[in-house]
């Protein structure tokens, strides 16, 4: 039943939507542009900082979807154009948008995908969701498959005096491996072929379906990538060339042009949903970034390591408990999109999904990457949702410890250590670690790995003899996930949502049902000036760098596997 407060806005709305309706002509086609890296909600940024520090603040997937139900809810437009630029999306926000798509042509619509720029094959791959796919005159079809690449950091650290002893838990938990290899150990090499085999079964099978081909045929196109546009026309791999002001022509019925408009300008024609709030919600609470301690922080600039974005432990346990003490959520969502990060911070959070899940259920919907740290802290959830191509598992720890006894002779630096504790100095980076502090380490590590995996055990009821064998560092898709029970489900926003209500008890189907729940703000915070911006911003980032030189355990994913 919806609540009296939405009366005066749906009461607006239908005055809203009358006025559409008698004096606005809804279009054939609604352009809309998809561009940038797809986050799956909205972020919220301070003014001052926008300004100080802007953000080319693209679509998301939150976004997307609103606006094709949107269109597919008012009936009159046949279909969208997807203006697919400058797109910088992972794996699996691109497979979230396909299945969005997908989607929409089953309720009736038509999908036109207008390639607006140069594509690579991730681009490609969202495409293919299409019904037809047109590329301007100039732009080049990189569909040339998938690739993985580490740079290898050890030589050039040794040139400039720097090393590290790292410790993990077995071969196949390589974070570590960039400081002390020159190249992929053999377990390394062997993870990393079989995720880009599934990365490339991904893309063979979308292009394959998408453009009517069979598997062979699809390989054969990918490999011999890149084309230009007729080439690409002429291969079967798009069906048509145009600018866009063409598309109208193209797109018209009869000889007639068809009305294609942006969506600024067409949503003022299409109906609005009416609202109905439920009085009881999912609450959702998003994870993103690299897991540290603290408050999260998102760097001007991505770093080595540790990337831009940063999940601090303190935030993400504050919006728990945000939710869990909001007497209208009935279950949380928890979005978490991280290769992990620091191991006490993670297991600070695991811990509050496991005492919230006494008192509401706890539903994860793993995003690009939900490995190692990121694993680690959906393991106590109810229920948890992976895309196909989500990286997840991981699940061990490594301790990098940082050696500088060459940097500091090189630079002439003599440091003298007085010292009370026969391993007072174990973490100190100016000499290497003896072999009694080795152990320590070891000793050390080994009791987190431990800890790690009996969380694992016991919030996955997998036996520990089962555990050892997916364990170890060891790297899966989504897919491969749900097969050896490391996740429940696979599916997107909409499984994890359906999900998330089903075990809430939230039978009520109004679409507002989403509250988005944030870390609560210590009281009123002035912004500050433009100057204590950019020195907060220096501070934060010279705190990520200290992390690593403090030689901590991380529960953290090797890499990232990128397009061709």
């Amino acid at each position: 039943m919806p609540l009296l407060t939405d009366a005066p806005i749906n009461l607006l709305r239908l005055l809203r939507n009358t006025s559409a309706r008698l004096f606005r002509s809804a279009p054939d086609y609604v352009v809309i542009e998809v561009r940038g890296g797809l986050p799956e909600f909205e972020r919220q940024v301070g003014f001052l900082r926008r300004r100080v520090l802007p953000i080319a603040a693209g679509p998301t997937l939150e976004g997307l979807r609103e606006r094709l139900e949107r269109i597919s809810a008012d009936g009159r437009p046949r279909g969208v154009v997807v203006r697919v630029v400058n797109l910088d999306a992972g794996w699996t926000a691109l497979e979230e948008l396909r299945g969005e798509l997908s989607s929409f042509r089953r309720r009736g619509g038509r999908v036109i995908a207008y390639l607006a720029d140069s594509v690579d094959s991730r681009s490609y791959y969202l495409a293919c969701a299409a019904d037809e796919v047109y590329a301007t005159p100039l732009a080049a079809l990189n569909v040339t498959g998938v690739r993985t690449r580490v740079d290898f950091l050890r030589e050039g650290l040794s040139r400039v005096g720097l090393e590290a002893e790292v410790v993990a838990v077995s071969p196949y938990k390589s974070a570590g491996d960039p400081f002390v290899r020159d190249d992929f150990s053999p377990e390394a090499r062997e993870q990393a072929e079989r995720l880009l085999d599934r990365r490339y079964e991904e893309l063979l099978g979308a292009v394959s379906e998408g453009r009517e081909l069979d598997v062979p045929a699809a390989r054969e196109r990918i490999d011999r990538a890149p084309y230009d546009p007729h080439a690409a026309l002429a291969e079967g791999l798009i069906d048509g060339v145009c600018y866009e002001d063409e598309l109208p022509e193209r797109l018209g019925a009869e000889g007639e042009r068809a009305r294609v408009v942006d969506w600024r300008t067409a949503r003022g024609s299409l109906r609005t949903t009416y609202r109905r709030s439920p009085r009881r919600r999912v609450g959702v609470v998003s994870l993103s970034g690299t897991i540290v301690r603290g408050r999260s922080r998102r760097l001007p600039v991505p770093l080595p390591f540790f990337g831009r974005e940063q999940a601090g432990s303190e935030s993400v346990i504050a919006a728990l408990r945000t939710a869990e003490k909001n007497r209208r959520v009935a279950a949380v969502l928890f979005h978490v999109d991280s290769r992990g990060g620091d191991a006490l911070a993670s297991d600070l959070i695991w811990r509050e999904v496991e005492r919230i899940r006494a008192r509401k259920p706890v539903v994860v919907l793993m995003g690009e990457v939900a490995a190692s740290g990121g694993y680690y802290v959906s393991a106590a959830a109810d229920h948890v949702v992976a895309r196909r191509n989500t990286v997840t598992g991981s699940i061990g720890v490594v301790l990098i410890r940082p050696v500088a006894s060459d940097l500091y002779r090189r630079l002439g630096v003599n440091p003298a250590a007085l010292e009370r504790g026969a391993r007072a100095g174990v973490l100190d980076a100016s000499r290497s670690p003896d072999p009694d502090e080795m152990k320590v380490l070891e000793r050390q590590l080994g009791y987190a790995y431990g800890e790690f995996k009996d969380r694992v055990s016991r919030g996955r009821e997998i036996s520990p003899p089962k555990l050892e064998e997916i364990a170890g560092g060891r790297v899966w898709t989504g897919a491969e996930a749900r097969r050896i029970e490391l996740v429940d489900g696979l599916g997107g926003f909409r499984e994890a949502l359906r999900r998330a209500r089903e075990l809430g008890g939230i039978t009520d189907e109004a679409s507002e049902v989403l509250l988005k729940v944030s870390a609560p703000r210590g009281g009123h915070q002035s912004p500050g000036e433009p100057a204590e911006v950019l020195v907060e911003t220096v501070g934060e980032v010279w705190r990520a760098l200290s992390e690593v030189r403090e030689g901590r355990l991380w529960a953290l994913a090797p890499y990232d596997i990128t397009d061709g």
